[in-house]
């Protein structure tokens, strides 16, 4: 049997280190503060992990009946690993336990060591979370609308210099008008990127197509600073 297909790989294994450190995150996270009998329970949380793995790369072939060939150089270049050692497969099994089955298969193997930490990172890097406040309001022109957005933060302090981002969210907008074609582009609005002020707000203008105004479509737009979104319907 190859032992190959006892191997993983170096994504196999840090993912399974890391799902299981989600685990028992989860675990100490749902711990009740306390016990049947009203005694407070220990509760521990889980900063970093660090880790340390002696894994053993495996570079494989299987016996077979076809000749070998005789150039020594890779056929495709955008494989080093396979100049290694000429009829090796192009792949490298790793095992983070030492291999003892013997089989027929020639192989040639590097131990290594893998060390690391995973760190949890609280969210929004531990800063109170941003509160993102937009609102379309109707200008004089019926098919123009201005977006207000002011940007706080859950302290209810106001955020200045922001980056904030304007997008259309075309999929959305296409799902709540179904068999329709919409006459706009991307370009409907004024800005794409712009920076809150000293009071935290920004401003932008969409334009509204009149076809798509006069029969009631609704355009969904998105409004982000970094992974933070809201979103806004506009319609008459």
């Amino acid at each position: 049997m190859s032992s190959v297909n006892n191997a993983l790989t170096l994504k196999q294994i840090l993912l399974g280190i890391s799902d299981s450190l989600n685990e028992a995150q989860n675990h100490l996270r749902n711990v009740k503060p306390y016990d049947e009998f009203g005694r407070p329970n220990t509760l521990y949380t889980l900063p970093y992990l660090d880790f340390n793995l002696q894994v053993e790369a495996e570079f494989e072939k299987e016996t077979t009946s076809e000749p070998q060939k005789t150039n020594t150089v890779a056929e495709s270049p955008a494989f080093p690993y396979q100049s290694y050692k000429k009829g090796y497969a192009k792949a490298i099994a790793f095992k983070p336990v030492a291999n003892t089955t013997t089989d027929t298969k020639e192989t040639n193997k590097i131990t290594s060591t893998i060390s690391g930490r995973f760190v949890a990172i609280v969210p929004n890097e531990g800063l109170p979370q941003l509160i993102i406040n937009a609102v379309p309001k109707k200008t004089a022109n019926i098919h123009i609308y201005d977006i207000d957005v002011e940007v706080i933060n859950a302290a209810g302090e106001k955020i200045s210099d922001a980056l904030v981002e304007f997008n259309y969210n075309q999929e959305k907008t296409e799902k709540l008008n179904p068999n329709v074609t919409l006459n706009h582009s991307t370009s409907f609005l004024s800005v794409s990127e712009i920076r809150t002020d000293a009071n935290g707000k920004a401003s932008a203008q969409v334009k509204v197509d009149g076809v798509d105004f006069a029969n009631g479509h609704i355009l969904i737009l998105e409004v982000n600073i970094g992974n933070v979104v809201t979103k806004i319907s506009i319609q008459q």
